[in-house]
């Protein structure tokens, strides 16, 4: 069985894995950098990757009219995708920089296909300033964070 949340998900994250600007393959996590990252038995965790973290809501008439149809029934899904690019030294700017360009060339205006679903195309809705994270020691880390965005509807 399918889950319309997870297929949301799972499609968001094949269209960040399949960024231009490979090879290689760019490294995605679904909300941790964890032991799933083992690549080969070698923890594959540094920088460049892409974090990403998912907010998912489903408006009902009242909050979404132009979405629902008139029988009332909540059907629309407004996913929110918060993309972490993270690059790490020597030009750790400048590869955050070069993930977030990767992931957006992958994102912007594409429309996900999702069974039983019609989706709009993917939007950047916002970001905020990079932050340099220097907790490593030894090393630099920089983090670029966007949110992209788009609506499905049953169909």
């Amino acid at each position: 069985m399918s889950w319309p949340i997870q297929d949301h998900a799972d499609a968001f994250l094949a269209l960040v894995s399949d960024a231009p600007g490979g090879p290689p393959g760019l490294k995605v996590f679904d909300g941790a950098v964890t032991e799933d990252a083992l690549v080969s038995g070698v923890f594959d965790a540094e920088p460049p990757y892409a974090l990403v973290y998912f907010y998912i809501e489903t408006p009902d008439g009242l909050v979404a009219p132009d979405a629902v149809s008139l029988t009332m029934l909540s059907g629309p899904i407004d996913s929110r995708a918060v993309v972490h690019s993270v690059g790490g030294a020597p030009q750790a700017s400048r590869a955050a920089r070069a993930v977030a360009g990767r992931v957006r060339a992958g994102l912007q205006d594409v429309t996900l296909t999702i069974s039983g679903r019609s989706c709009f195309p993917i939007r950047w809705i916002e970001g905020q300033p990079p932050q340099r994270n220097e907790e490593i020691p030894g090393t630099t880390v920089f983090d670029q964070v966007d949110v992209y965005g788009w609506r499905s509807v049953p169909g």
